[in-house]
C-alpha cells in the first residue's frame, strides 16, 4: 500500500501531538519526581540516544547556544547525570556521556511511562490497543530513520 502525502501528514500531526502530550500526561509524574530544566532535559534526550557528543555538537543539534548547553551540562554533571571524557584523538575536546545514575533515572522514568501508558491503553478497545502495540516495530524503524537523518544534518 502506497502512503499518500495526506496520510503521511496526518501521521506526522498525530505523532507530533503525542510527542507534545506524552511528557505532560504519562511523563508528568516522573518529571515532577526528578525535574530537569528544559535545556538540560534536551541535552539528556540527545545524549542518551547518541552519547559522546561535545558541548558544541550538542548545541548545534538541539538548536541552543553553546553557553546555555555548557550551563546545563554543568548542572547535569553536578547531579551525577553526565560525565565528561577527553576525546581520544583530540585532547582539547571533551565528550559527554550519561552516567549509570542517568541510565537508572531513565529506567525509572520508562517504567513509570509504561504504567501510565498501560492505563491509557486500557481506555481503548482491545483491537485498537493491539494495533497500536503491533505498530511498535514500524515506529521504531521510523524513529531510527529520523534519528539518522537528523545526525546527517
Amino acid at each position: 500500500m502506497a502512503t499518500t502525502r495526506t496520510d503521511a501528514e496526518a501521521l506526522a500531526v498525530v505523532l507530533h501531538d503525542l510527542a507534545w502530550l506524552l511528557p505532560r500526561t504519562i511523563g508528568a509524574e516522573a518529571g515532577r519526581a526528578e525535574p530537569l530544566p528544559p535545556t538540560a532535559l534536551e541535552v539528556m534526550r540527545l545524549l542518551t540516544r547518541r552519547p559522546g557528543r561535545s558541548v558544541n555538537e550538542v548545541a548545534a543539534e538541539i538548536g541552543v547556544a553553546a553557553n546555555n548547553v555548557s550551563t546545563a551540562v554543568s548542572q547535569l554533571e553536578a547531579r551525577g547525570l553526565l560525565a565528561r571524557q577527553r576525546d581520544e584523538t583530540d585532547g582539547r575536546v571533551t565528550r559527554l556521556h550519561p552516567t549509570a545514575t542517568a541510565h537508572e533515572a531513565r529506567q525509572r522514568r520508562e517504567h513509570s511511562w509504561g504504567e501510565r501508558m498501560a492505563a491509557a491503553l486500557s481506555g481503548l478497545s482491545a483491537a485498537e490497543a493491539t494495533r497500536l502495540v503491533g505498530a511498535l516495530p514500524a515506529l521504531r524503524h521510523l524513529a531510527g530513520d529520523l534519528a539518522d537523518a537528523e545526525a546527517k544534518g
